[in-house]
């Protein structure tokens, strides 16, 4: 009993070592795998050519806002409008794709989406542009990530500023 915790030890180094040689070790010639699954609900952008736009790496480990933040500004967001599209995602949905107010608008609208898109104010003008079919389709996070880009870029036009619709301030 004097060298139990040696003879421990060494059964168990000579365990390992066996089951390595009766397995094979891992070919040290192969690639490490270096993918990264996303969340579920992420899509990767596509890549650009365009010399104005910006990738943005999609961190897996970073809050939901800052991964649609990075998803919006591959899709064209302003990169410089990042902080406060986490801010208005935040505040709307908290930053959830299917959120989904029925009950909450005085005149019965209903709200879609991480930015939460009025279907009585925007639905028919978003199916014009051809961004959505229909008003669920502004629940799937880049759907609803462009029709928010789509309206921002309309308020910016109109009015100077791009967050009117969504009451947010200067």
């Amino acid at each position: 009993m004097t060298y139990f915790a040696e003879k421990l030890i060494g059964l168990v180094l000579c365990t390992v070592f066996g089951f390595t040689v009766a397995m094979g070790a891992p070919d040290a010639q192969s690639e490490p795998v270096t993918t990264i699954a996303l969340a579920p609900y992420l899509i990767l952008p596509s890549t650009t050519t365009s010399s104005t736009s910006s990738t943005v790496f999609i961190d897996p480990f970073a809050s939901a806002c800052e991964q649609f933040s990075a998803l919006a500004v591959n899709l064209g967001w302003p990169a410089d409008q990042r902080t406060v599209l986490e801010s208005v995602m935040a505040r709307e949905s908290n930053c959830t794709p299917q959120a989904h107010n029925k009950t909450l608008n005085k005149d019965k609208s209903q709200d879609y989406g991480l930015l939460q898109i009025n279907d009585r104010s925007w639905t028919k003008w978003l199916q014009k542009k051809g961004i959505i079919n229909e008003t669920s389709d502004l629940l799937h996070a880049q759907t609803n990530l462009l029709a928010g880009l789509e309206i921002y870029n309309y308020g910016v036009e109109r009015y100077g500023f791009g967050w009117g619709p969504w009451s947010a301030t200067r």
